[in-house]
């Protein structure tokens, strides 16, 4: 059985996966449309939304490490 700790970060972790694939989508909808403004915008988005994705996997291996769960 896995601790509410982890359920919380794996939690996190995917709706961070969600939030990439949807920024991704909307990047691929943009180039078809040729529109670059959006493009760029949703391209620093992304960057941010990696960013928390670096942190939430981060953040659920140091739990693992710690906690063996």
């Amino acid at each position: 059985m896995q601790c509410a700790k982890r359920d919380e970060l794996s939690t996190r972790a995917i709706e961070v996966l969600g939030k990439l694939n949807r920024l991704t989508a909307e990047q691929i909808d943009c180039l078809k449309a040729n529109d670059e403004k959006r493009l760029m915008e949703l391209d620093k988005n992304l960057e941010t939304a990696f960013g928390e994705k670096e942190r939430a996997f981060g953040a659920l291996r140091q739990h693992t490490e710690e906690h063996g769960c």
